[in-house]
């Protein structure tokens, strides 16, 4: 079980690769890098709510959920390696 729940971060990570690069390209870094963070803080402050009054599916679906809101962190970070490469 600790498997799946750990596993489910990536499953929402790695879906969402190139459709966080095509956000980012039609709404901005900023503003997909500003939804991120609050994104994965919020699912982050309810997954101990979460844990209580869910089941397992309700923990998994919580971690798929982090998993998407992390998208914008790796588009960021690959812009300042490509900027530090070129300079």
């Amino acid at each position: 079980m600790q498997g799946v729940v750990l596993s489910a971060f990536f499953y929402g990570y790695v879906t969402t690769q190139i459709p966080g690069g095509m956000m980012a390209q039609k709404f901005g870094g900023k503003r997909l890098l500003l939804f991120g963070v609050f994104w994965t803080a919020l699912l982050t402050i309810l997954t101990p709510l979460v844990t209580r009054l869910g089941d397992f599916p309700a923990i998994v679906a919580t971690r798929i959920l982090e998993g998407i809101g992390e998208v914008p962190y790796v588009c960021r970070v690959i812009i300042i390696i490509f900027i530090i490469i070129i300079i």
